[in-house]
């Protein structure tokens, strides 16, 4: 299966924090998935997204509210949150 990657104009940016909703992502409700790819339209680099089991409220799920992701760059980690529209 093919890793899913987005674009970096997918998400709404705070310095390393990005923000979207499923349906902007996937024009529907959607399950999102447990990992894909964001490549920044202004470098070209691309980075790899997982759920972010570190993360409160994981346990729960989010309660379906919203799912949290991050990579796994310990020096600089991104996190972006889906949220569940």
């Amino acid at each position: 299966m093919n890793e899913i990657t987005f674009s970096s104009n997918s998400f709404t940016w705070q310095k390393k924090r990005g923000i979207a909703s499923v349906t902007d992502l996937f024009q529907e409700w959607h399950t999102p998935p447990k990992s894909f790819s964001i490549k920044s339209e202004k470098t070209g680099d691309v980075k790899h997204f997982e759920i972010d089991t570190q993360s409160p409220g994981y346990e729960d799920g989010w309660d379906g509210e919203y799912w949290c992701y991050t990579t796994d760059d310990w020096f600089e980690p991104v996190k972006v949150i889906v949220i569940n529209n």
